[in-house]
């Protein structure tokens, strides 16, 4: 087996969570680590084993995996893109939407394999509901909140609400969306969305409805699948998966008060846990680097979620600067 050396761009949260799951594989040495704060970089670095490099020397590496600040991405990305460098860069691609089509296109010209921090495609829980889908969904309804991050920088549709959109979108298939509508909220003097809900309809009348907060007051990971036969509900935080069938409903009139009773068949499916989803994308990104994959479908599968993901944008700016001209008298009318 191969053993891939690996440069690490990023010494942060995220990117010591790669460290760890890069030192945990048979496939994979952490090579190099690189950030601009050169004495975070060099503990993390002494942890594994690693030297402390700058960005050029990481053309040295099998492949680079980018848990920089999203506002560098496209930065970093592109000139290693252009040498043929395999690239993992957590999400979002880019900043913007030009540079995230500019990557993708870079990409397929280059033939070089380019992958995104979707991780939870990689989930157990996700994986099993995938399979356990018979029909395609006619709802989708998704909650993912956290307390704040002051750490966090972007909007939280594209730190939170695109790993949903991504997920809705595996779900519901080939099915286009159709139309997206999305608001958002802002703290007091400004800054960048703190709170967003949106909804998606796709081509076969289906519908997403997802909802994404970083000024919550717990974590919630929640994914339910609606078909017109079964639901599937997912908890990504606690990784178990439950199905709901319902087989009759009444309304009964007992002692003069009116009763609603139902029978619903709940399924609790083993779900088999072989790694965390984090060790499973790095052995995806891996496969594809070692030609066991297709990469082209791969990139396409990337930038979709961000298309989406800036249409909710979009929709979310549009509606706030409706609310923020609108008038008492406007409302009365």
């Amino acid at each position: 087996m191969k053993t891939h050396r690996l440069a690490l761009i990023g010494a942060g949260s995220m990117g010591t969570n790669h460290a760890r799951v890069i030192a945990d594989s048979p496939r994979a040495v952490l090579d190099l680590v690189v950030d601009h704060d050169t004495n975070r970089a060099r503990i993390l670095a002494d942890q594994y084993g690693a030297a402390v490099a700058d960005v050029d020397a990481v053309l040295d590496c099998d492949a680079v995996i980018v848990a920089a600040s999203t506002q560098s991405h496209a930065a970093i990305a592109m000139p290693l893109i252009d040498q043929g460098v395999p690239i993992l860069v957590e999400k979002p691609l880019a900043l913007t939407l030009a540079d995230v089509e500019a990557m993708c296109r870079a990409a397929i010209e280059r033939g070089s394999v380019l992958a995104c921090g979707f991780v939870e495609r990689f989930g157990a829980v996700v994986n099993q509901g995938m399979k356990l889908l018979d029909e395609t969904p006619i709802h989708i309804v998704t909650m993912r909140h956290s307390p704040i991050a002051p750490r966090i920088a972007g909007s939280v549709v594209s730190d939170l609400l695109i790993h949903d959109i991504d997920l809705a979108l595996r779900f519901m298939g080939d099915n286009d969306v159709t139309s997206v509508s999305g608001t958002s909220w802002r703290p007091d003097g400004g800054g960048c969305a703190e709170i967003a809900d949106c909804g998606l309809q796709f081509g076969h009348g289906g519908l997403a409805t997802m909802s994404a907060s970083r000024a919550g007051q717990r974590k919630l990971r929640s994914v339910q699948v609606f078909t017109k036969s079964m639901m599937l509900d997912l908890d990504l935080l606690r990784a178990d998966l439950t199905v709901y069938r319902n087989v009759r409903l009444e309304q009964s009139d007992v002692a003069h008060s009116l009763t609603y009773r139902a029978e619903t068949i709940i399924d609790i499916p083993f779900v088999r846990h072989t790694a965390e989803p984090l060790a499973h994308e790095l052995d995806h990104f891996l496969d594809l680097i070692e030609g066991d994959g297709d990469r082209m479908a791969e990139i396409t599968g990337l930038l979709r979620p961000h298309v989406v993901a800036q249409q909710v944008e979009e929709e979310c700016e549009r509606n706030r600067h409706h609310a923020s001209v609108e008038t008492p008298g406007d409302r009365d009318a």
